[in-house]
């Protein structure tokens, strides 16, 4: 047990830290912005690598990603999530070797890296970022910088973007799974409350609330930072609960103690949304089927989840850890008003392992209330009022940096928000996006639409 425990500490360490190889892009051909041809040398390093790439960041880093000249590209900026500070091209080599091999996106932008401390209160990071993005902007010219962020980054970069100076220096904003409303798994009381009720075995709920608590203990920025907002008043109020097993999960659940007041003061500050694109995703799992269904799923796949979901990931397997952390999510017991609300106690079915799907799009918190079932997304394609808003079935929240979707997943996938669209691979989705998403009131790069038209192949 000792030692499944502590390898079960591990279950969100490593959820951001797969090992990617460096490698440098090729040339392509620029074409001008506003009519206006421009060489300049360029003045950042490439990224760390070896002992250097994992010592901790003692400030907001950007690195370019290859030496060739900026010329007369656009900057775009990537910004990785958790952890990502400590891997190879900081997790996106593959996306990135995907985009710098278009030779439209190549002769149109430049590739450039932010590197942060991801443990770090945002508190400390934002005002950093604004700074550090700044010289980017200075050093291209003057030009706007297309960004793309990954979870966390994707927070950092939306609360650098409510200081109006540093808005104005960022042409769009792309997130993938971020969480803007934060996430149940990050109110550290509901979470334990919801393994207190749920688990079958006594076993389950220590090893489960053991491995929360050593993760957390030295993860605190995120439940500072990120902890559900309540916007759809589901945090149940229990008071003082605690199990009569040591080591298991223990803790006094309030509305008042949980809620995050920070994402909810931030969220009233004036902030562009026409400037974000949110892409999110979410895993099929036992609780997006009825009772019977349900039990009979469970029961029958119970073998095939302790060897290929429950054993991996106490071996801190990415993927099988986010499918473990969706079920988690999906069994955060509700308030009683929420749950009769929704007509089910599974109240967020809906999300990649981190980030519900309501959070991810950012939803106005009218349309968070209309999200329960996938029989629910088709209200929220009016409500979105973001740029652009696309959510992808049996997609993880790593799906958008290393591609991968659950065995027997087809690697096309369809954009449930948009169904007409033709299905992709994800990272064609991405690139897609990225060459046709004209800024709000620009036509420099694409035309500009109110809804994004995807590339005739």
């Amino acid at each position: 047990m000792r030692i499944l425990t502590a390898a079960a500490s591990s279950l969100l360490l490593l959820v951001f830290g797969a090992s990617y190889s460096f490698a440098e892009t090729g040339t392509a051909a620029g074409t001008p912005l506003n009519g206006k041809l421009s060489f300049i040398s360029d003045s950042f390093p490439t990224p760390p690598q070896g002992k250097e790439l994992k010592r901790k960041p003692s400030a907001v880093h950007i690195y370019e990603y290859d030496k060739k000249p900026l010329g007369n590209r656009a900057p775009f900026l990537f910004v990785h999530g958790l952890r990502g500070e400590y891997i190879s091209a900081f997790r996106w080599d593959k996306v990135i070797k995907k985009f710098t091999s278009d030779e439209q996106f190549d002769s149109q932008y430049k590739v450039y890296l932010l590197r942060y401390d991801s443990t770090a209160s945002l508190s400390t990071t934002v005002p950093e970022f604004r700074d550090t993005l700044g010289n980017l902007y200075q050093t291209s010219d003057q030009r706007p910088v297309t960004v793309m962020a990954l979870s966390l980054g994707g927070n950092l970069v939306y609360e650098g973007m409510l200081d109006k100076k540093t808005n104005d220096k960022i042409r769009l904003l792309f997130t993938m799974g971020t969480p803007f409303r934060g996430s149940p798994l990050f109110s550290e009381n509901w979470v334990k409350y919801s393994m207190y009720k749920n688990p079958c075995f006594p076993w389950t709920r220590v090893d489960h609330s053991f491995a929360y608590g050593m993760y957390f203990a030295h993860n605190r920025n995120l439940l500072q930072d990120l902890g559900w907002d309540d916007v759809d008043k589901t945090i149940p109020d229990i008071g003082k609960f605690a199990s009569r097993l040591p080591l298991g999960p223990r803790g006094d659940l309030t509305v008042a103690d949980s809620i995050n007041e920070r994402l909810i003061n931030i969220e009233h500050e004036s902030f562009d949304k026409k400037k974000l694109i949110a892409y999110s995703g979410y895993l099929l799992n036992p609780y997006m089927l009825p009772n019977s269904a349900r039990f009979v799923e469970t029961t029958i796949m119970a073998p095939y989840t302790m060897l290929f979901m429950k054993v991996p990931a106490h071996l801190a397997r990415e993927h099988p850890v986010l499918k473990l952390l969706n079920k988690q999510i999906s069994t955060t017991v509700p308030s009683e008003l929420a749950a009769e609300k929704a007509q089910t106690k599974f109240v967020y079915q809906l999300n990649d392992g981190i980030t519900p799907v309501a959070s991810a799009l950012f939803l106005p918190s009218g349309a968070c209330d209309e999200l329960r079932h996938e029989s629910d997304l088709s209200k929220v394609r009016g409500a979105a009022d973001v740029r652009l808003a696309r959510v992808f079935r049996n997609a993880d929240h790593l799906t958008f940096i290393d591609g991968y979707r659950p065995i027997h997943a087809p690697v096309a996938v369809r954009d449930e928000l948009n169904p007409t669209e033709r299905p992709k691979q994800i990272f064609d989705w991405m690139l897609d996006d990225v060459l046709h998403a004209a800024a709000p009131g620009q036509n420099t790069l694409a035309k500009e639409t109110t809804a994004l038209q995807p590339r005739e192949d």
